[in-house]
């Protein structure tokens, strides 16, 4: 019964009947008080009816229940756009652009933002939760509509490749403007201490590098204005900024940092890439991920800087014992440091 209730929703959904997803739904909440996908349909289809209250409340319970919800993600950052919270808006869209890299929505958010910090009507429903295609309203129209979509990814996905070096368009129109309010908050707890010319000069570091495609020493700039006294205004920009940043391969990545280096700092460090070698140990292989301890600098069984737990969401042929280097995504967790790994080399052992 619980699922035929979910099916019949999304068909309502899909077909636009919003009202009569929330009379169905809201009938059946607690038979599904534990279930995120089923308050993140009811507060989408809030979100369209124009209930933006009913929309946080349903959205919110839904991220409680799963912190990676998508769909309850993007809605709670168009309602923050409505209310003009738009630094809020911008760390749940990074969060998801985190979760799910080529998520349109989330893009388009960031790319209006950056264009245009006056968000009318229409493109805040732009910013909603998609609604899935319909079969049953549109095939061939909509079939069309996939191809070209296709398409545009493909030209999308090369045009980045096409760039002269040195031109990233939208970079030099993220600037600190001299009527905002002043560029240092004295209500906050900072992890680094900046003056006023301090924040300006490391401000236009994080444009000079992201203009020289030098993405990691750009990302760990922007890190040092987002964890330090500059103000909301200007932790905003800041992570504006980082959504220039592309995912490098071990080919492309210019500025690596040293695991001694990010320990010293981890926070300014966090969401940074960094390629580590060591050797596996206490590998776990399921459904979804592998995970394991890299001993960090143990490669050839000569010295053990440290250990740091690597999670990696695709396959590779590993033991225990295997000597690797990993290139991943560094986070800052409670024991310490570990790796989102993105792509992984074995390396010959002695």
């Amino acid at each position: 019964m619980p699922k035929s209730v979910l099916k019949k929703a999304y068909r309502l959904y899909k077909s636009k009947k919003f009202s009569e997803v929330i009379r169905l739904l809201e009938s059946q909440i607690f038979r599904f008080r534990n279930n995120s996908e089923f308050y993140s349909l009811l507060g989408s289809a809030c979100l369209y009816s124009g209930d933006f209250g009913g929309a946080e409340s349903y959205l919110k319970r839904a991220e409680q229940l799963n912190i990676e919800d998508v769909q309850a993600l993007l809605g709670l950052a168009a309602i923050n756009i409505k209310r003009s919270e738009i630094e809020e808006a911008v760390k749940k869209w990074l969060k998801i652009l985190d979760l799910e890299p080529g998520n349109p929505t989330a893009r388009n958010g960031l790319n209006l933002i950056r264009n245009n910090p006056s968000i009318d009507e229409i493109r805040i429903k732009s910013m909603f939760p998609p609604i899935l295609f319909n079969p049953a309203v549109l095939l061939i129209p909509g079939l069309l509509l996939l191809l070209s979509v296709l398409i545009l990814t493909g030209i999308l996905h090369f045009l980045p490749r096409l760039e002269p070096k040195g031109e990233r368009p939208g970079i030099a129109d993220i600037a600190l403007s001299p009527e905002h309010p002043p560029l240092i908050s004295y209500h906050v707890d900072a992890l680094i201490t900046l003056s006023e010319k301090e924040i300006e000069e490391t401000f236009e570091s994080v444009k000079n590098f992201l203009l020289q495609y030098r993405d990691n020493l750009a990302l760990r700039e922007a890190n040092r204005i987002i964890i330090s006294n500059a103000s909301a205004y200007v932790k905003e920009r800041a992570r504006l900024l980082k959504t220039f940043v592309q995912e490098p391969d071990f080919t492309t990545l210019k500025d690596n940092f040293s695991y001694s280096e990010v320990l010293s700092e981890p926070h300014l460090y966090e969401g940074c890439y960094a390629t580590w070698a060591g050797k596996v140990a206490n590998l776990q292989i399921g459904d979804k991920a592998i995970r394991f301890d890299l001993l960090v600098g143990y490669q050839q069984e000569e010295e053990l800087m440290g250990i740091v737990p690597v999670t990696l969401d695709f396959a590779s042929d590993l033991e225990n014992g295997s000597s690797v280097e990993v290139l991943g995504k560094i986070q800052v967790i409670e024991s310490g440091l570990a790796l989102a790994g993105k792509s992984l080399h074995k390396l010959l052992s002695n």
